[in-house]
């Protein structure tokens, strides 16, 4: 008597429950053209994202210019940690002789220099234009004495309607971050770096 009682609760709640909400990713990482710089290493910091945008809904700009979160849709990865992960990608693409990483630094020796990422702005309208801005900050670890801040404006056409256009745009703004930061890699010394 038990056991099927057991049973019908157990269909009972399993009928009670939703379907899993959809997650959106971001789309995969494009190939990037060789950059050079005689850094050995590079590590990435978490990115730092405005309150908006750090959570797993994703966020859009409304109509009226507000930010408008879409609870119905959830991104497969938080924020933070998926943009930090295509930027240390993408730069370990663009520099194929030096080792990109994002933090925790997973290798033993300690990188040469560490990137940080403050992002202010990362906000776009489905068929409209996502903007991304804020600064990054690049610093030689250990005995280096290279500093570089450098504020970023980026504006891209969110090309497809959908939530998946936002998701785009988000990926091609990273790439976009990526050449930016290449470019001033490729101007670090090995005196900047306390080399000799």
């Amino acid at each position: 008597m038990i056991r099927p009682l057991l049973i019908l609760c157990v269909l009972a709640l399993g009928a009670c429950t939703s379907p899993p909400d959809p997650r959106l990713l971001l789309p995969g990482a494009q190939p990037m053209t060789g950059g050079v710089t005689v850094a050995r290493s590079v590590e990435i910091r978490e990115i730092s994202l405005p309150y908006y945008a750090e959570g797993e809904e994703v966020a859009i700009l409304g109509e009226n210019g507000t930010v408008e979160i879409l609870d119905s849709l959830l991104w497969a990865d938080l924020p933070p940690r998926a943009l930090t992960l295509r930027l240390a990608e993408t730069l370990a693409r663009a520099l194929p002789q030096t080792a990109v990483a994002a933090e925790p630094w997973p290798l033993l020796s300690r990188a040469e220099l560490s990137v940080n990422v403050q992002v202010s702005r990362i906000l776009g309208a489905p068929g409209g234009v996502l903007d991304f801005e804020g600064q990054y900050f690049i610093v030689a670890e250990d005995r280096g004495s290279y500093e570089r801040a450098r504020a970023f404006d980026l504006s891209l056409p969110v090309t497809s309607v959908g939530a998946g256009g936002i998701a785009s745009a988000q990926a091609r703004a990273i790439e976009e971050l990526a050449t930016l930061i290449t470019t001033d890699l490729a101007g670090v010394t090995t005196r900047d770096l306390g080399r000799r």
